[in-house]
């Protein structure tokens, strides 16, 4: 150990600080994800895709199945590759 050069001892000495500190992110998301209550958003996920349904479809002309007009010319058009 007396071999190694400072600069080396405090990168990894950094390396580990930034594992323990990833680690102890991910058990505090995980421990919100097992605990937080999901109603509230839930109940905002079915408002929106009845508010899509009901005015944002309508009001392009498009239904609610894969024979959509609009999506066929995008993919046509290429779709999501950029150009």
């Amino acid at each position: 150990m007396k071999n190694l050069p400072i600069p080396l001892l405090t990168f990894l000495a950094a390396q580990v600080g930034g594992a323990v500190w990833f680690a102890a992110q991910l058990e505090s998301r995980v421990y919100t994800l097992e605990t937080e209550d999901y109603t509230s958003q839930l109940q905002m996920i079915k408002e929106n895709r009845r508010y899509i349904q009901e005015a944002i479809m309508p009001s392009y002309e498009i239904g609610d199945n894969w024979d959509n007009p609009h999506h066929n010319n995008w993919v046509k058009a290429g779709g999501w590759n950029d150009k």
